[in-house]
C-alpha cells in the first residue's frame, strides 16, 4: 500500500496515471484489471477521466455514472434540441457554441469570418433563416448551413409529433456524427467516451417515452436539463474489459482489481459530511427529540450525532474502497497546510505507523511518452551536453517517430513544421473588406492587422472605455448638447464602467473632462457644416468594399466633403506624415467614389484627426490636417494604397514590421520581430 500527496489536483491526476502506467507497463498488469475509485462521481470523475485519457490511459466510465448534461458529447444534442424547442434562447453566445461544436465544425477564426461576411445579420439570425447565407461564400458559409439544417431537422421532428427517442433520432443521424466518431473510436479517448455518452443519451430517452408516452421531446429536456445526480444503475453499459475503470465507491461494492487507486481524499470530499437524510429531515427531528438533557441544547446534540453518524458511514465507504485492491492500493490526494485544500483525515487512520505517507513534487518525472519525448528532444537539441548522450537521444526519437510517436518526428516540430494550409485567407474572387482603421493597421504591421482582427487578439477593454465615453460625448455635444448636460450623461454612466480601481477610474474621469472641453472649444469655433456624425459607409471598388463609420462628415465653403477623425490617445503622426496618412486617405477615397452621395457631398475637402487626448500636448486640441485628394500630387495614391493592401490582406503571408506603435501593441509577444516572440516564425 502506498499513499501519496500531490500539491494540485493537476499534479495529483498526473500521480494516479502514473501509477496505472507503471503497473500496466512495468509489472504486466493488464488494464482491465486495474481501477480508480472516487467518492463523488459529479465532482470527480469528469477531470480524472480528461487526466488519464491524455496521458494515454484507456479508460472507461459506466454511461450512469455522470449526469448527461455534463457529458462533452451530448451537450451539443441537447443544446440543438433546446433551440429547436425554444427558439428564443437561441442567442449569439449559444449560437456560437453550436458553430465551434462538433455540429458546426468550425474554430474561432472561421467564426470571425462568418461575422464579417454576414456584414451586420447575426449569427442567430443566419441560423434562424439562413437566406443570408446565401450571399456568402461556400467555404465560410459551410458551418452556418450545417447547424442551420441540423435546427431545421430537429424542429420539423418535433412537429411531426415524434418522441424525444425519434427527434433526437433524426438530429443525430443528420448530423453525420456517428461516421465521424466510429472512425476515431478505438485510437481517440474523447471519441469512445462521447459515443459511449450519445448511447447513454438514447437509453434515457427510450426509457422515458416507455414510462411516460409518448414522450414528450419538451418534457425529457426539462428532465434531463435538472439532473444534477447521477442515474440509475438499470442503464450499465457493458464494460469494456481493455480499459480501466473509473466509478465510485458505492458501485464498487463486491468488485476487484488487481491494482486500485482511491483518489481525491480531500476534507470536504471524502468524508462528505454535508447533511444528507429523508425529506424534511424527519430522522433529525425525531433524534433530536429523543436526546438533550444536562443542559445542552437538543438540537446541538441531535447536531452532534448525526455528524457522527456521518462520519461512521464514510469512513465505512472508505473501507470498502481500500479493500477492493488484490496485489496494489495507492491512495492519493492533494493539498497541504498552506493550501485551499487539505488532504483527509482518514490517511492517518489509513498510514497508521506504520506506512510512510509521500508527498510528490513538481520535479516528479512520470512514466508518460509525451514527458520522455520531450526529455529525449531537450537533450538532443541542447549543444552543451556530451556528444555520445546526444546522439543516443537522437537514435531514441528516431526509433519512436518510425513507431510514429507524436512529437519524435523533427518533422512535426515546432517552427520546423510545413504551413497546414498555404492558401490564400480570402479566395480568389471573393470579396475583400476593408474599413479605413484596418489600413492604417495593416500598413504599419500585417502581423497585428492579422492578430487583432482575424483572429481577435487586442487591447483589454479597460482601454476602450475612455475612448468611447469621449466619441459619444461627442455626438450629444453635436446635438447641441450643453457641456453640463454631457458631464451629467457621463455620469449615469461611469459607474457601468470597469476601470479596474477606483483611483484609476477617478484619473480618467478628470481626462475625460479636459477632453470634453477641449472638443466642445473646437466644435465652437468651427465654421464649417455639419452634415452627420458617426456615419455609416460602404462603397465598393473592384473586389474591395470599404466599409466603416466616420465620427464626423462636414461640408466647407466649396461644398466639398471633410472628414474628421476624432483622437483620444496619447500619441499622434508626424506633421510630415499627414499627407500619405492611411486612415485619412481612405476616408477621403470612399468620398470621392460616392460613400455620402445621398447626403450631397462626392468631392474630398481634406480630412482633418481632432487630437484632443495627451497628444493635444495643450488645454486646447491639436488639428492635423491633410489636404483635399485633388490637391496632392498623386491623387491616385489612395486608390493605389488601397488595392496593395486588399492584396495583402487576402494573405497568405502576414509580416511584422517594426514601427512606433510596438511599444503599445497587445500581441507583442507573438511577434517575431521582438526579442519576447523571436522564436516565433513571419
Amino acid at each position: 500500500m502506498r499513499i501519496r500527496i500531490a500539491d494540485t489536483q493537476a499534479q495529483e491526476a498526473a500521480v494516479v496515471a502514473d501509477t496505472l502506467r507503471r503497473a500496466h507497463l512495468a509489472d504486466g498488469v493488464p488494464w482491465g484489471q486495474m481501477a480508480v475509485l472516487v467518492r463523488s462521481a459529479q465532482r470527480q470523475v469528469p477531470a480524472l477521466k480528461r487526466a488519464l485519457g491524455a496521458a494515454g490511459v484507456p479508460v472507461t466510465v459506466a454511461g450512469d455514472e455522470l449526469p448527461l448534461p455534463d457529458e462533452p458529447g451530448v451537450r451539443p444534442l441537447l443544446t440543438l434540441l433546446r433551440c429547436a424547442l425554444w427558439p428564443e434562447r437561441l442567442d449569439e453566445e449559444t449560437a456560437a457554441e453550436l458553430l465551434t461544436g462538433p455540429l458546426g465544425q468550425t474554430d474561432s477564426l472561421g467564426l470571425r469570418k462568418l461575422r464579417r461576411a454576414l456584414d451586420g445579420t447575426s449569427l442567430r439570425e443566419a441560423l434562424i433563416d439562413p437566406r443570408p447565407l446565401n450571399l456568402v461564400s461556400d467555404r465560410i458559409a459551410a458551418p452556418a448551413r450545417r447547424v442551420a439544417t441540423l435546427l431545421e431537422v430537429t424542429a420539423k421532428a418535433i412537429a411531426d409529433g415524434g418522441s424525444a427517442e425519434d427527434v433526437l433520432w433524426a438530429a443525430w443521424d443528420a448530423s453525420g456524427l456517428a461516421a465521424r466518431w466510429e472512425r476515431s473510436a478505438g485510437n481517440d479517448p474523447a471519441a469512445d467516451r462521447d459515443l459511449d455518452a450519445v448511447l447513454a443519451l438514447f437509453e434515457a430517452a427510450a426509457r422515458f417515452t416507455d414510462d411516460l408516452p409518448p414522450g414528450s421531446p419538451r418534457l425529457f429536456l426539462e428532465s434531463v436539463a435538472g439532473l444534477e445526480i447521477a442515474g440509475d444503475t438499470l442503464a450499465t453499459q457493458a464494460v469494456r474489459e481493455d480499459c480501466v475503470r473509473v466509478l465510485t465507491a458505492h458501485r464498487a461494492k463486491g468488485l476487484e482489481w488487481d491494482v486500485v487507486v482511491v483518489a481525491g481524499l480531500q476534507e470536504e470530499v471524502w468524508p462528505d459530511l454535508r447533511l444528507r437524510g429523508s425529506l424534511l429531515g424527519a430522522d433529525e427531528l425525531a433524534e433530536a427529540a429523543a436526546l438533550g438533557g444536562d443542559g445542552v441544547p437538543a438540537s446541538d446534540v441531535a447536531a452532534a450525532a448525526v455528524a457522527a453518524r456521518q462520519l461512521a458511514e464514510e469512513r465505512r465507504l472508505f473501507y470498502v474502497a481500500v479493500t477492493r485492491a488484490r496485489r496494489l492500493l495507492v491512495v492519493t490526494a492533494s493539498g497541504g497546510d498552506e493550501q485551499d485544500k487539505r488532504p483527509s483525515r482518514f490517511l492517518a487512520e489509513l498510514a497508521g505507523e506504520d506506512v510512510e505517507i509521500e508527498r510528490e513534487s513538481a520535479a516528479t518525472r512520470w512514466l508518460s511518452m509525451p514527458a520522455l519525448v520531450a526529455d529525449l528532444r531537450r537533450t538532443a537539441a541542447d549543444v552543451t551536453r556530451p556528444r555520445p548522450l546526444r546522439q543516443a537521444a537522437a537514435r531514441q526519437l528516431a526509433r519512436l517517430a518510425e513507431a510514429r510517436v507524436r512529437g519524435a518526428d523533427p518533422a512535426d516540430w515546432y517552427a520546423l513544421t510545413t504551413l497546414s494550409d498555404a492558401s490564400p485567407v480570402v479566395a480568389a474572387g471573393e470579396r475583400v473588406r476593408l474599413s479605413p482603421s484596418h489600413v492604417e493597421t495593416f500598413t504599419r504591421c500585417g502581423l497585428r492587422w492579422l492578430l487583432e482582427s482575424a483572429v481577435g487578439a487586442g487591447r483589454p477593454d479597460v482601454l476602450q472605455h475612455l475612448g468611447t465615453v469621449i466619441h459619444a460625448a461627442a455626438q450629444l455635444i453635436a446635438e447641441g448638447a450643453t457641456e453640463q448636460a454631457v458631464a451629467a450623461r457621463i455620469d449615469d454612466i461611469w459607474h457601468h464602467l470597469d476601470f479596474g480601481s477606483v483611483w484609476y477610474g477617478s484619473r480618467q474621469r478628470e481626462l475625460a473632462e479636459r477632453m470634453v472641453r477641449k472638443f466642445l472649444d473646437w466644435h465652437q469655433a468651427n465654421r464649417r457644416e455639419l452634415l452627420a456624425t458617426e456615419q455609416s459607409l460602404k462603397v465598393r471598388v473592384g473586389q474591395v468594399e470599404i466599409t466603416g463609420r466616420v465620427d464626423r462628415l462636414e461640408r466647407d465653403e466649396d461644398g466639398r466633403g471633410v472628414i474628421i477623425d476624432l483622437k483620444t490617445g496619447g500619441t499622434a503622426p508626424r506633421e510630415d506624415e499627414l499627407d500619405r496618412h492611411p486612415q485619412l486617405g481612405v476616408y477621403q477615397l470612399a468620398v470621392l467614389l460616392g460613400a455620402f452621395e445621398r447626403l450631397g457631398v462626392i468631392e474630398p475637402g481634406g480630412a482633418e484627426l481632432v487630437q484632443v487626448g495627451k497628444a493635444a500636448l495643450s488645454a486646447r486640441a491639436r488639428i492635423q490636417h491633410q489636404r483635399a485628394l485633388v490637391e496632392d500630387p498623386d491623387p491616385g495614391w489612395a486608390q493605389g494604397l488601397v488595392d496593395a493592401v486588399a492584396a495583402g490582406m487576402a494573405g497568405p503571408l502576414y509580416r511584422a514590421r517594426v514601427n512606433p506603435g510596438c511599444r503599445t501593441c497587445p500581441v507583442i509577444s507573438c511577434c517575431p520581430a521582438q526579442p519576447d516572440g523571436a522564436q516565433v516564425g513571419d
